[in-house]
This record gives structure tokens, C-alpha cells and sequence, in this order.
């Protein structure tokens, strides 16, 4: 009976050494995957930053050769503030101005703000442009205006 208890007793070891082994297997392979996933995730966040980049220029493009802009790079950062009631949200959406670290002199150049805060200049043209071709008669724009941290109502 002796025998028996220590046999089964050695092969209950030997079961839980193989379990310890596999949980750190698949712990590694878990590891492994979270990683790819994560590597993953950013490769797609990166193309989606990318793709949207390439978007804003193409429609600043496109309304520059309507003649759409009614906003512009060389426009003082006042003027832009004065053609609509909301476009100070947009800006503070694109870091220019509306906080602390972010603020800019009124008579700055947009060009110049954005350049100062390590920003690109392009989405917030068309989002300006977008916002002023929404609002001038009161309608919105067919496309919802994305601005980041910004909610607007047009």
C-alpha cells in the first residue's frame, strides 16, 4: 500500500511539473502575441495618422483650386478668430491658443503658430475652411467637421 501511495504521489509531481511547464509556454507564447499585437496596433495607428495627413492635403489642395479658402496660411491668427464664433475651438483643438502652453499672440500668422507649436498646417486649414464653408449660410457641412478634443456644434 506503501508502494502504491508513493507511486501515485510521484506521478501527481511528475502531472503538476508538466502542468508548471505548459502554463510557462503558453505564458511565453501570450507574451509573444501581446507583443505582435501591440506592434501591430501601432503600425495601424501610424498609417491611419498618415492616411488622414494625406486626406487634409489633398482637400486643402482641392479648395485651393475651387477657391474655396477663406482661410489662409498668412492670416493673423485674430482674423481667423473674428470670421466665425467657433473657429477659436478649432484652433484650441489643433494646440494654438485656449490653454496655457499653447498660446499664441493674436497677431501672429497661422503659419507661423503652427510652426511654433510642432503642429501641420494643412488639417487645420481644411478644418477651418470646412467650418466657414458650413457655416456661412447656416447649413452644415456634408461631412461632420473632426476636430481633436473638440466638440463643435455648426
Amino acid at each position: 500500500m506503501l508502494y502504491v501511495a508513493l507511486l501515485v504521489g510521484i506521478a501527481a509531481l511528475f502531472g503538476a511539473w508538466r502542468c508548471s511547464r505548459a502554463i510557462g509556454t503558453l505564458k511565453e507564447r501570450n507574451e509573444r502575441l501581446s507583443s505582435q499585437l501591440y506592434d501591430l496596433r501601432l503600425e495601424m495607428h501610424r498609417a491611419a495618422e498618415t492616411n488622414q495627413h494625406a486626406i487634409a492635403q489633398l482637400n486643402f489642395e482641392l479648395m485651393r483650386q475651387a477657391g474655396d479658402l477663406k482661410v489662409t496660411p498668412d492670416m493673423a491668427v485674430d482674423q481667423v478668430t473674428a470670421l466665425h464664433p467657433q473657429a477659436a475651438a478649432v484652433l484650441a483643438g489643433f494646440h494654438i491658443g485656449g490653454c496655457a502652453s499653447c498660446a499664441v499672440d493674436g497677431s501672429t500668422r497661422l503659419e507661423e503658430a503652427v510652426a511654433a507649436n510642432g503642429g501641420q498646417i494643412e488639417p487645420l486649414l481644411v478644418a477651418l475652411n470646412h467650418l466657414l464653408i458650413g457655416g456661412a449660410d447656416g447649413m452644415a457641412a456634408e461631412e461632420p467637421l473632426r476636430v481633436p478634443n473638440v466638440q463643435l456644434a455648426l
